[in-house]
């Protein structure tokens, strides 16, 4: 045997990372703020659909397809959003990331609304969209299940 090979008895490293530890108080509260905040999003898409269904009911509705498919849209973000929240009260390592991807595009619909809508809109949005980021990213990496 050369000097430079290695030796097969050498111990290789576990490729699993180290268990985490329980979540820290903080760490617990950011996790509860990002799923009340991710309720509070699947509540105001709620009232969005809610006022389409109203809208449509009282022949308002321009085209009764847009109308029919933005409350289908909006149902299914609902659901979305309602489990995701789940997930973050719960913990769960894959709920991060829709929570992240989610309110990343209010930013740029709070930007877009800054202009278009009364200044408190699109302040609300942009507000909302950041303060549910940084609070899913302070639970910290969740452990797999």
């Amino acid at each position: 045997m050369s000097a430079s090979s290695p030796s097969s008895s050498a111990p290789r490293p576990d490729p699993r990372p180290e268990p985490l530890g329980p979540p820290t108080p903080r760490q617990l509260t950011a996790g509860r703020t990002a799923a009340a905040l991710v309720v509070l999003e699947a509540l105001v898409v709620t009232g969005f659909a809610v006022f389409y269904l109203v809208e449509l009911a009282l022949g308002e509705g321009q085209d009764l397809i847009v109308v029919i498919m933005s409350v289908v849209t909006m149902v299914v973000f609902v659901i979305g959003l309602a489990y995701t929240s789940l997930g973050l009260l719960r913990r769960h390592p894959r709920s991060q990331a829709p929570a992240i991807a989610f309110n990343f595009l209010l930013v740029p619909l709070g930007i877009a609304l800054l202009p278009l809508a009364p200044w408190w809109v699109g302040s609300g949005v942009l507000v909302l969209g950041v303060a549910s980021v940084v609070a899913t990213v302070l639970m910290g990496r969740l452990e797999e299940r």
